[in-house]
C-alpha cells in the first residue's frame, strides 16, 4: 500500500504533465492561426520576396504582405483574402505601384464589358476581405492604344477596405482613365473607401456600380479627396445603379460632375464640392442629400433630373464666388417636386436660386444675394450630359 504522501506526489506529477499537454496544445493551436507574414523587400525582417505577386501567389497564403519602400512596376491580380500595407519609413518615401510597359487587357468593367487594363485587379474574393493600405498606385501618364479603360484600382465582388491610398497618372491618350472602380455582382460585397487621394484621371475619380437595379454593394466613401481641375469633362465621384451608399466628408473638387447620384439608397452628407460645373446630380429618387457645403458651381449646386418620392434635399449651403452671380443655386427641371422634400437650404450669390420650379414651389429656404429666387418652369434650365455620354462612361463607346 502507498504512503499517503507517495500517493499525494504521483497525482501532483499527473496533474502537471496533464498542465503541460494542455499547455503545449493551446500553444499549437496559437501557432497554427498565426498571421502568415510576407515582406516584399529588405527593409525590415521576414520571408522576404522580390515582387509584390510574388508574395501574394505565395504558399502557404499570406494574411498580410508588407511592402518595402520603392517603385514597383507591376500589374497586381488578387484573388484571395489577404492585407496588402505599404510599410512606413517616415521620408524615405512610399510604396509606389507603377503601370509595367508591359500591361496586359486583364478584366472587363462596366454593363457592357469594357476591355480593361486594372493596375491592382481584386477578382472575385470570397470568404474574406481584401484591404489596401498606405500605397501608391501611379499609370504614369502611359498611352495605352486601344480603346477601352485604364483603372488604378479595380474591386469585382469582393469585399474589403481602401485605407491611405493614393492614385494618379490614370490618364491614357485613347482609354478612359480612372483612379478606383468599385463593381459588385452577386456576392453582395462590401467596401470602404477612406482617407484616400484619387487625382490627375482623364474620365473619373471612383465609379461604385452594382450592375442591377436591386442593390447588392455596399459602400461607404468617406474623408476622400477626390479631385481634377484639368478637364472639364471628369465625373469624379459616381455612385450608380444597384448600390447601397454612404458617402460623407470628402473633398471633391474640378471637372463637370461632382458627385453624380445614379443609386437608389443610401446617403450624401457632410461633403464639400468646390468648383465643379454641376455640384451634385441627382438623377435616381432614393438617396439623401443633405447638409453638403457646394461652392463656386458654374451650371449649377445641384440638379435634380428625377422626380423625387423618398429622396430629401436639405440642410445644404451652395454658395458662388462669381462676383455678379451666376447658374442657379438648384435646378428643379421642371419636375413635380414637393418642397416637403425640397427645403431648409442656403442660396447665395447665383442668378436663380431654384432653377426651372414647378407651380406652387416654395419651400423654407434662405436666399442671399439671389437675382430671383425661385424661377418657374420654362424648360430651359441646365441638363446633364447626353445618354451617349453615359454610354462611354459605363463601357459603350458612342459609336455602338
Amino acid at each position: 500500500m502507498q504512503h499517503p504522501m507517495h500517493q499525494t506526489a504521483t497525482r501532483s506529477a499527473r496533474h502537471a504533465v496533464w498542465l503541460s499537454a494542455l499547455v503545449l496544445g493551446a500553444g499549437a493551436q496559437v501557432m497554427s492561426a498565426a498571421n502568415i507574414t510576407y515582406v516584399v523587400g529588405t527593409c525590415k525582417g521576414g520571408t522576404h520576396f522580390s515582387t509584390i505577386q510574388d508574395a501574394l501567389d505565395a504558399s502557404p497564403a499570406p494574411d498580410t504582405v508588407e511592402v518595402c519602400p520603392g517603385q514597383y512596376a507591376e500589374q497586381l491580380m488578387i484573388t484571395k483574402p489577404v492585407t496588402l500595407e505599404g510599410i512606413d519609413q517616415g521620408n524615405s518615401g512610399m510604396v509606389q505601384i507603377v503601370l509595367p510597359s508591359g500591361y496586359a487587357i486583364n478584366a472587363a468593367i462596366g454593363p457592357f464589358g469594357a476591355p480593361t487594363v486594372a493596375q491592382v485587379f481584386v477578382k472575385d474574393v470570397r470568404g474574406g476581405s481584401v484591404n489596401l493600405t498606405n500605397l501608391a498606385v501611379n499609370g504614369d501618364d502611359q498611352s495605352v492604344p486601344e480603346e477601352g479603360f485604364l483603372v488604378g484600382i479595380l474591386y469585382e465582388e469582393s469585399s474589403g477596405t481602401i485605407n491611405q491610398v493614393v492614385t494618379s497618372g490614370q490618364t491614357p491618350t485613347d482609354y478612359q482613365g480612372w483612379g478606383m472602380w468599385i463593381q459588385g455582382g452577386s456576392s453582395k460585397s462590401s467596401v470602404i473607401v477612406e482617407n484616400s487621394d484619387m487625382h490627375d484621371y482623364n474620365q473619373g475619380g471612383l465609379m461604385v456600380i452594382g450592375m442591377t437595379d436591386t442593390p447588392n454593394l455596399t459602400a461607404t466613401i468617406k474623408d476622400n479627396v477626390i479631385s481634377n481641375f484639368s478637364s472639364v469633362d471628369t465625373e469624379n465621384l459616381v455612385l450608380e445603379v444597384g448600390t447601397d451608399v454612404t458617402v460623407t466628408g470628402n473633398f471633391v473638387s474640378g471637372g463637370l460632375f461632382g458627385i453624380d447620384i445614379e443609386g437608389t439608397e443610401g446617403a450624401v452628407t457632410g461633403n464639400t464640392v468646390f468648383q465643379s460645373s454641376y455640384g451634385i446630380y441627382l438623377g435616381n429618387d432614393g438617396v439623401k442629400v443633405t447638409s453638403n457645403n457646394i461652392y463656386d458651381t458654374s451650371s449649377a449646386g445641384i440638379d435634380l433630373q428625377h422626380t423625387i418620392h423618398s429622396s430629401v434635399v436639405q440642410n445644404n449651403k451652395i454658395k458662388t464666388v462669381a462676383p455678379n452671380g451666376a447658374g442657379t443655386g438648384i435646378e428643379l427641371n421642371c419636375k413635380n417636386i414637393s418642397p416637403t422634400l425640397v427645403n431648409s437650404n442656403t442660396l447665395m450669390d447665383f442668378y436663380y436660386g431654384y432653377g426651372n420650379a414647378p407651380a406652387g414651389f416654395s419651400g423654407s429656404n434662405t436666399y442671399v444675394r439671389v437675382n430671383l429666387d425661385v424661377s418657374p418652369c420654362t424648360g430651359n434650365g441646365p441638363s446633364k450630359a447626353s445618354a451617349r455620354y453615359r454610354q462611354k462612361v459605363l463601357g459603350r463607346s458612342q459609336e455602338q
